[in-house]
C-alpha cells in the first residue's frame, strides 16, 4: 500500500493497476480478497494484515471496520492530517497551474476524540433484544450495537443505553423498515459545548410509548440532559425527522457560542458537527474575505446563517440566501439575538432568488461567501453567482473533488485562487472542509 485515497481507502498499484483496500495503511503487506473489477481499477476487502506499516495505530473503537463511521481511526492522527493535506493538493492538480497554487497548512480540529454534537441512534430489536446503534454499511436493515462511540461524548452512551433499558420495561417494539410498523425508531442527541448539557428526542412510528417514563429515564441516567421531546416519526424514509411534536419535558433548545457570538439550536436545527472545529472554520473564511467594514457580503447557502453573523462587525450589509425555510426563520433570530441589524435573510432557490434580491439592492456584491452541499454547486446557479463579479469569493467546501470541478469554473470566469486552507473538521475520518479564496482578475 502506498497511498491513502479520498474516500477512506489505501491505495496499492501493480503495473498501472490501482486496487483500493478499505482499512489498510500505506505501507502496509496485506492479504486482501478483491470484491469489485474495473478496466484500471479495482476495489477489495481487508484480510489480514502480513506486515503492519509504520504509519499505523490501534484503533480504539471495538467495531472498527464494521461500523464505517470512523475509517481512520488505523491512522495516527498527524498521519491523518498529512494525508488529508496531500488528498486536498492532488484534488487541485487537475486545475490549471494547479500544483503552484498555495495550499496552506491545514488547521486541525480543537478535538480529536468526542467532538461530534449531534448524533442519531436507530433502534432495532431481533433475537438478542431492543438494541440502538448505527446502520450497518452495505446493510440497511442491519443496525449496529454500539457500547461506546468514541466522537461522540461519553454522555451520549450513558443516554442511549437508558433509553434502550426503558424501551426494553416498557416491552416496546422497534420500527420495522420493510412492514412500516413498530413504535422506538430514532434516538436524536444534541450536545451544547458551551455549558455541557444536552437534548434528546425520542422518534417513534406510533403513539405506544410512556413518554413521562421514558423521559425519566433519560434524565436520571444523565443529569445534564436539559430538555427531553417525543416526535412522531411515521415516514416511509429513513430521515430522522418529526412530523408532530407529541410531547417535551424542560428545554427544547439550548444557546451555543461561537467565540463571542451567541445561536440558536434546537433539535431540528443544522448545526455545524464538530463546535469548536466549526469557529476555526469560520476564523478562516473570515479571514479569506479581507473585510474592511464597506463591503455587502453575500451568504449563498447561508443555512442558519453562522457564516455571515460570524463576519457580520466587518461588513457594512450582509445578505443570505437558503432553501429551507426554517433554516431563515433561525437565521434571523441569531441575528437578533446577537444584535446584527445589517443582516437580510431570504429563504428561495438560489437560482430564482438571487435576481429578486439584487433587483433590491443598491450596489454591487463585494464580498461572496459559498458554502454548497457535497455534491458541489448547481452549474446554473454557480454561474449566476460568478456573474456577480464579487472582487473576493471564499469558496467554503466539505469535498475536494467537487471543491476542484467548481474552481475550474471559477477560473474561466476570471477569478484566481489565491489560496487553499484545509481545516480538519472530522478527525477519525476522511472528511476534510476547504476554504479557498478566490480573487477576480
Amino acid at each position: 500500500m502506498d497511498a491513502m485515497a479520498y474516500g477512506g481507502q489505501a491505495v496499492a498499484r501493480c503495473d498501472g493497476y490501482v486496487l483500493f483496500v478499505k482499512y489498510a495503511a500505506p505501507g502496509d503487506r496485506i492479504r486482501a480478497r478483491v470484491t469489485r473489477t474495473k478496466k484500471t481499477y479495482g476495489e477489495a476487502d481487508l484480510m489480514e494484515v502480513i506486515a503492519p506499516s509504520a504509519e499505523r495505530a490501534e484503533p480504539r473503537c471495538a467495531i472498527f471496520g464494521h461500523c464505517g463511521g470512523c475509517s481512520w481511526q488505523h491512522l495516527p492522527i498527524e498521519t491523518q492530517r498529512a494525508w488529508k493535506e496531500r488528498i486536498v493538493r492532488d484534488s487541485l492538480r487537475p486545475l490549471p497551474g494547479g500544483d503552484a497554487i498555495p495550499l496552506r497548512p491545514l488547521i486541525p480540529s480543537p478535538d480529536t476524540w468526542r467532538y461530534r454534537n449531534k448524533t442519531e441512534f436507530t433502534f432495532s430489536r431481533d433475537a438478542s433484544g431492543l438494541r440502538a446503534g448505527f446502520h450497518t454499511p452495505g446493510n440497511w436493515w442491519r443496525i449496529l450495537d454500539v457500547e461506546n462511540c468514541h466522537i461522540i461524548p461519553e454522555a451520549k452512551n450513558t443516554i442511549r443505553h437508558a433509553a434502550v433499558q426503558e424501551g426494553i420495561r416498557q416491552d416496546l417494539t422497534a420500527w420495522d423498515g420493510r412492514s412500516h410498523t413498530g413504535t422506538l425508531r430514532q434516538l436524536v442527541l444534541r450536545h451544547c459545548v458551551a455549558n455541557d448539557t444536552f437534548l434528546a428526542m425520542v422518534l417513534t412510528g406510533d403513539r405506544a410509548m410512556d413518554f413521562p417514563a421514558m423521559a425519566d429515564a433519560i434524565m436520571a441516567a444523565e443529569p445534564r440532559v436539559a430538555g427531553v421531546a417525543w416526535g412522531l416519526n411515521d415516514n416511509v424514509s429513513d430521515v430522522a425527522r418529526a412530523n408532530e411534536i407529541l410531547a417535551t419535558r424542560g428545554d427544547d433548545s439550548f444557546e451555543e457560542h461561537l467565540g463571542e457570538l451567541k445561536f440558536r439550536v434546537s433539535l431540528a436545527s443544522f448545526f455545524q458537527t464538530n463546535t469548536r472545529g466549526a469557529e476555526k472554520l469560520y476564523e478562516a473564511t473570515r479571514e479569506a474575505l479581507d473585510l474592511t467594514g464597506r463591503e455587502r457580503l453575500l451568504d449563498a447557502y447561508c443555512g442558519t446563517g453562522t457564516i455571515g453573523i460570524y463576519c457580520a462587525t466587518g461588513v457594512r450589509e450582509i445578505y443570505g440566501i437558503e432553501l429551507v425555510q426554517e433554516a431563515i426563520w433561525d437565521a434571523r433570530a441569531n441575528a437578533v439575538r446577537n444584535g446584527v441589524e445589517n443582516a437580510t435573510f431570504l429563504a428561495g432557490d438560489m437560482r430564482h432568488t438571487l435576481p429578486i434580491l439584487m433587483n433590491s439592492v443598491e450596489g454591487s456584491i463585494d464580498r461572496l461567501v459559498v458554502d454548497p452541499p457535497r455534491g458541489g454547486m448547481d452549474a446554473k446557479a454557480l454561474d449566476k453567482l460568478l456573474a456577480l463579479r464579487a472582487p473576493i469569493v471564499a469558496y467554503v467546501s466539505c469535498n475536494p473533488t467537487t471543491m476542484s470541478r467548481d474552481l475550474a469554473v471559477a477560473m474561466e470566469a476570471g477569478y484566481r485562487i489565491e489560496y487553499v486552507t484545509p481545516v480538519d473538521m472530522f478527525p477519525q475520518t476522511y472528511h476534510v472542509e476547504c476554504v479557498a479564496k478566490l480573487v477576480l482578475g
